[in-house]
């Protein structure tokens, strides 16, 4: 039993890529500019400093924002280069859907599609938007696991495995942009609590992406050791 948690914390780390040092220096200052973006955030909202309004990480086209769509693209790159040099369509349709996560990040699809199911379908109080924009997220979900079920079947193991680590880091993912945006909705118009969900969700999806285009790296560029080559690195648990 005294054995059983470190070592679960290692295949974890080995899983994400994170027993290669460098690796973990990477999302080490991935993860403290993250936390100077929170900060910030909730000094501009509480103190006024600094003064721009894009320090408000709930704030359009803002500070945090772009940083978010800048690890979103490197993700893209990282996974298409991956897909690339293992000729593997399960990595392909990963990035396909980090591109589609990027586009609707930048042009605002399903807040778009929620607003309209909001106004033309059913307004059910301020939930309606949500619910709007929970349905287009789960037309696009659908569409890409179907997509990715049938890549699954068709990739040996060690893909497999991959595809699993990146499932589990889109869920997280999917955490934070949706379950926290929904829990956040009846407390927008209260001025202390709604700072604090805006910095849950949109820090949160800022953290995980982080992690994400620290595992896309591991993949894009494996290690060799104990013999193996860029095809087939150690990772996993």
């Amino acid at each position: 039993m005294t054995t059983s948690n470190p070592s679960r914390v290692r295949r974890v780390h080995g899983a994400l890529g994170l027993d290669d040092s460098r690796l973990m220096g990477v999302l080490a200052l991935l993860w403290s500019t993250t936390a100077v973006y929170i900060v910030l955030h909730f000094t501009h909202v509480f103190l006024g400093v600094p003064w721009s309004p894009l320090f408000n990480l709930g704030t359009e086209r803002g500070y945090g924002e772009v940083f978010f769509q800048m690890l979103t693209g490197w993700s893209i790159v990282l996974l298409v280069l991956a897909a690339f040099r293992r000729r593997s369509g399960l990595l392909a349709i990963f990035g396909a859907a980090m591109a589609y996560l990027l586009a609707d990040d930048y042009f605002t699809i399903h807040e778009r599609f929620g607003t309209w199911f909001a106004n033309s379908v059913m307004y059910v109080g301020k939930l309606s938007t949500h619910i709007g924009e929970a349905l287009w997220l789960a037309l696009i979900g659908l569409i890409l696991l179907g997509a990715l079920a049938v890549a699954y079947r068709r990739s040996d193991q060690l893909l497999r495995r991959v595809a699993i680590t990146l499932a589990a880091l889109f869920a997280a993912l999917v955490f934070f942009g949706i379950a926290i945006d929904i829990l956040h909705s009846p407390f927008i118009d209260m001025p202390v609590i709604d700072p604090v969900f805006i910095a849950l969700e949109d820090g949160g999806e800022i953290a995980v992406m982080s992690l994400i285009v620290v595992y896309v790296v591991s993949l894009a560029f494996p290690r060799e050791n104990d013999g193996s080559t860029t095809d087939e690195p150690s990772i996993g648990p």
